[in-house]
């Protein structure tokens, strides 16, 4: 797949290692970006993504995680549901609560075909997000539950008494930790990163 991940938003990835670990040379050859506080694991595959895209936020509601959101967030970029104006990249969520959630679906369809951007990164001990983008920017989030794979040796060292944000707060160490994923939530829509729109690749590329 040739996709521009190296060129796109240059100002905020930051050098692989010299000497890479294996979960680092694992996590670049498939295509992902190192930012501040990037950990080297492969994201969820797409059917895991879209599953929790597609289930509901809550229980009882009758639109999908996706749809939820991209109802709330359809506001930003100086669009309006109420008065019909257009936002330039995310649809028009309108109609029934199987029509939003319909559209959303197409939506993030839509994006999976184009990922010109990947990132997996730690907010907190046990929190990551899956980000990814496409070439014009606009992206989507979503939540990662983890648990860090230790040993019955290592566990035993950390005192019951300390909460895990306690712990240690995310550091360079924890990018090369093996983690298994909990849970995944979708998290939400993004608008290309203000003031970066000359580091995109169409605005790139031809330059």
């Amino acid at each position: 797949m040739s996709r521009p991940y190296i060129r796109m938003y240059k100002g905020i990835q930051i050098p692989w290692s010299a000497s890479p670990s294996q979960k680092e040379e694992a996590y670049r050859a498939a295509g992902l970006v190192k930012t501040q506080g990037t950990i080297f694991m492969i994201p969820p595959e797409h059917n895991a993504l879209i599953q929790a895209f597609e289930a509901p936020p809550r229980p009882r509601t009758r639109s999908s995680s996706g749809a939820v959101a991209l109802c709330k967030h359809f506001e930003r970029g100086g669009a309006s549901s109420e008065h019909g104006k257009a936002h330039p990249f995310w649809p028009l969520p309108t109609g029934s609560n199987e029509n939003k959630t319909r559209l959303a679906a197409e939506t993030l369809n839509t994006m999976l075909k184009d990922l010109a951007w990947r990132n997996v990164m730690l907010l907190h001990p046990g929190v990551a997000v899956y980000e990814v983008r496409n070439s014009l920017g606009y992206g989507m989030r979503w939540t990662l539950e983890l648990e860090e794979n230790v040993s019955k040796s290592e566990n035993s060292s950390i005192s019951d008494s300390t909460s895990v944000s306690e712990k240690h707060q995310p550091d360079r160490a924890d990018a090369e930790k093996a983690w298994t994923v909990k849970k995944i939530l979708f998290r939400g829509f993004l608008e290309p990163i203000i003031g970066m729109d000359d580091e995109l690749p169409q605005r790139t590329e031809g330059g």
